[in-house]
């Protein structure tokens, strides 16, 4: 599914126009959508309609969607926060409401009328919204997220932005949000989304064949990415062509994260599997992943060993459970694998406390922050990450040169050119220690075999998602573990070959 932009969205509607739609029929549109999208999800108005109008356009479609209801026999009354619209076509709107709405503007009797309303339309701003809400705005907007009713908004919440996914204190809290035309980043990425409610994609008269072709710099993962990475196997296929790779991850208390990164990889089909470890960690793995072969560090002729797996490998993994004290190891895979990466965990701590440049590491990679992660990376705080987790990632991808991927709820995985996409997977059982390095390990191996690091990124953060949503339906989401997903990889990818 596409992702508008704000600047696409208005492309969009410029294609529509000179196809011969106007802005006013658009507007037309939307306003009687918004009512029919009222009455399918909540019947016939049962008590007052509240429409909170602003001076924009956005406010023009309250006023059609309020002479719409009005004509099926509500009780509407539109309130205007900023006064009279501000626009021509939002005045043409207004002049033909009819008598029977009441129209009020700032003021007790306004709040005194929203206080009793069945149902609140939020029109206050449209996508075009940034920054801070005015006070006025945000006096409305928190009375009407604190009243017992149903709440829908016109496109996006008021005080969400479109292209972030930022919220404003006292955003408008939607049950259901009616989206124009097509789907924003704000409606799929957090925090926006918990404020977005159900989300409708409504058309407003812009040709289908134009809203298919046009082009958006976001998407969101759907099964098709994952499809396009799951050939056919060659029935001549061995070992050596269904990819080699290389794992430096795991450490004396922290094997766990390997074997399960391990474990992920050799279920997601890479033909050989290479562990780079000590030789106080190779028991521990060699019993757990018996399937691997190992490239032991003794102290003797480690560099030399190391650059041969390097060299060999079609794919390599670097930092899950690495620990600290391996600085020079983790600056030798950074500045010499000439193969695709990941980079997780310890190896984005290194950079992070070091200071080495990411944009220097010769291969095309990934880097998998998490949010704690990607503040360290960034210099900002967590709060801040995921106050905008769009912009974050993006500004990742544009310090690395590579593909990001920011971990969490709707995962954004985006590249240095401005694309970005947000998964559709996942559920709040995932958030345990060794989620992560079962992601890694799903991505090397989708590398190992060929994959384009954003290709391979998001087809990995789908598969992890879905493995999840699986185990949440089968073991609830309190007590399923990061170990039970590769376990449900067998029946996803039987069911992908069916189809």
């Amino acid at each position: 599914m596409k992702l508008f932009l704000k600047s696409e969205m208005q492309k969009l509607e410029s294609e529509g126009q000179r196809a011969g739609i106007s802005l006013g029929e658009m507007m037309e549109q939307a306003g009687a959508q918004l009512a029919r999208a009222a009455i399918e999800k909540w019947g016939q108005p049962r008590g007052p309609v509240i429409l909170l109008c602003g001076k924009g356009n956005n406010g023009g479609d309250g006023f059609v969607c309020a002479r719409e209801l009005a004509a099926m026999g509500a009780e509407c009354t539109v309130i205007l926060p900023h006064g009279s619209p501000g626009t021509d076509l939002a005045a043409a709107a207004f002049n033909k409401l009819p008598p029977q709405v009441r129209v009020l503007g700032p003021g007790t009797k306004a709040e005194t009328a929203l206080t009793a309303a069945w149902l609140v339309v939020d029109c206050v701003f449209g996508f075009g919204f940034r920054g801070e809400l005015d006070e006025v705005s945000a006096r409305y907007l928190r009375l009407a997220n604190g009243l017992p009713c149903h709440r829908l908004s016109a496109d996006l919440p008021s005080g969400v932005e479109c292209d972030t996914g930022r919220v404003s204190p006292d955003t408008f809290r939607a049950d259901l949000t009616a989206a124009f035309s097509g789907a924003k980043p704000a409606h799929m990425s957090y925090p926006a989304r918990e404020f977005c409610g159900e989300v409708r994609i409504c058309p407003v008269g812009i040709p289908p064949e134009l809203i298919q072709s046009a082009e958006t710099s976001g998407e969101v993962t759907g099964p098709e990415h994952l499809k396009a990475l799951l050939h056919p196997i060659d029935v001549q296929a061995h070992k050596g062509s269904r990819g080699r790779l290389l794992m430096v991850c795991g450490s004396w208390g922290m094997a766990g994260a390997c074997i399960m990164a391990a474990r992920a990889a050799l279920r997601c089909g890479v033909g050989l599997l290479d562990i780079v470890c000590g030789e106080r960690v190779y028991p521990i793995l060699a019993g757990a992943v018996p399937e691997a072969i190992f490239t032991i560090l003794d102290g003797n002729g480690d560099s030399e060993r190391l650059f041969a797996s390097l060299r060999a490998s079609t794919a390599c993994v670097l930092g899950c459970g690495l620990g600290g004290g391996q600085d020079a190891l983790i600056r030798q895979v950074l500045g010499t694998c000439p193969s695709p990466m990941v980079v997780d965990a310890d190896g984005l701590n290194f950079c992070a406390r070091t200071g080495f440049d990411l944009s220097a590491i010769p291969a095309p990679h990934v880097i998998t922050p998490h949010p704690g992660e990607a503040s360290r990376l960034l210099g900002r705080s967590v709060t801040q990450i995921q106050a905008g987790r769009i912009p974050a990632a993006l500004e990742l991808a544009g310090l690395t040169g590579g593909t990001a991927l920011l971990k969490g709820a709707a995962t954004v995985i985006a590249r240095p050119d401005g694309r970005f996409a947000i998964n559709s997977t996942g559920n709040p059982g995932m958030a345990k220690g060794g989620s992560g390095d079962v992601l890694s390990g799903i991505m090397g191996a989708f590398l190992s075999q060929g994959a384009e690091p954003f290709e391979a990124a998001r087809a990995a953060a789908y598969l992890h998602g879905l493995a999840g949503d699986r185990c949440r339906d089968r073991l609830s989401a309190r007590s399923m573990l990061p170990t039970d997903l590769p376990l449900e990889f067998s029946e996803i990818f039987k069911d992908f070959e069916r189809d």
